[in-house]
């Protein structure tokens, strides 16, 4: 791989659960144990990853939640031995311990704790998170934020199965990440800020993946793929005073990171 482009009842039954990781299993496939097939995808991974860093080498990476999320996630693994659970499913005191770490009185815990389980699913898929004996241990040492920011892009672009991350409904996260580099060209197109419901809406239009106002479906993308758009920097989220709307926008730096992942 060369680039991050990629050739290949009721109401209430519907609600997103926002603390569904709790018994959730990670990564029930043996890819990430050590086995000679996951040796091999280590390499094929690393070497692919000298090749994508082409696309960032001109680029400083800003800071952003999901580089935080993910050193808390470094720095545990590499301070402490961690034993995974059933299935390679880190224990639930690893994200309790690293969600205090993050919380501040403007943060959810529940929701610090869904987007490290997040990460940590995001890293596994990307090479970064590897088990011995196991132990979670990480594969590798990053020296610049850069280099560290496209892997886990590319890991979260490519790699990740979405119906894993976003499992309220692992069939809409198929259908999601299948047209995800539409979404991706949607937002390229919008130079002022848009509402979530009004983007969502044009992205239900183009690809057929819901009907226009399905406000579970719009509470879905919201929730989900906006919001890692958001923690990876690429789009900022805003409200207005007295105004229940939500809007979106995208910079030159959330755009020159869409133009070249896509």
């Amino acid at each position: 791989m060369t680039s991050f482009k990629k050739n290949k009842s009721e109401r209430k039954d519907k609600e997103i659960n926002q603390i569904y990781f709790r018994m959730k299993k990670q990564n029930c496939d043996e890819k990430f144990c050590n086995s000679t097939l996951s040796t091999f995808n280590l390499i094929y991974k690393f070497h692919s990853s000298l090749q994508s860093n082409e696309l960032f080498k001109s680029m400083k990476i800003k800071d952003c939640y999901t580089l935080t999320l993910a050193h808390a996630i470094i720095e545990k693994l590499s301070s402490e031995k961690i034993i995974a659970g059933k299935d390679n499913s880190l224990p639930e005191f690893f994200y309790n311990q690293i969600a205090e770490t993050l919380f501040t009185e403007n943060c959810d815990k529940e929701l610090i704790i869904i987007y490290l389980k997040q990460m940590a699913n995001i890293m596994k898929r990307g090479g970064l998170i590897l088990f011995k004996d196991k132990a979670a241990v990480i594969s590798e040492s990053f020296q610049d934020r850069e280099s560290l920011y496209f892997r886990l892009l590319e890991s979260f672009w490519n790699e990740t199965a979405w119906s894993e991350i976003f499992p309220s409904s692992p069939e809409a996260a198929e259908k999601l990440h299948e047209k995800r580099n539409i979404f991706a060209e949607l937002l390229q197109g919008f130079y002022t800020e848009v509402s979530v419901e009004d983007i969502s809406n044009d992205f239900f239009e183009m690809t057929d993946i819901s009907e226009r106002n399905d406000y579970f479906m719009i509470s879905f993308l919201d929730f989900y793929l906006i919001a890692w758009l958001k923690n990876f920097g690429i789009i900022d989220y805003s409200s207005r005073k007295n105004n229940e709307i939500i809007y979106l926008s995208v910079q030159d730096y959330g755009r020159e990171i869409l133009r070249r992942i896509i």
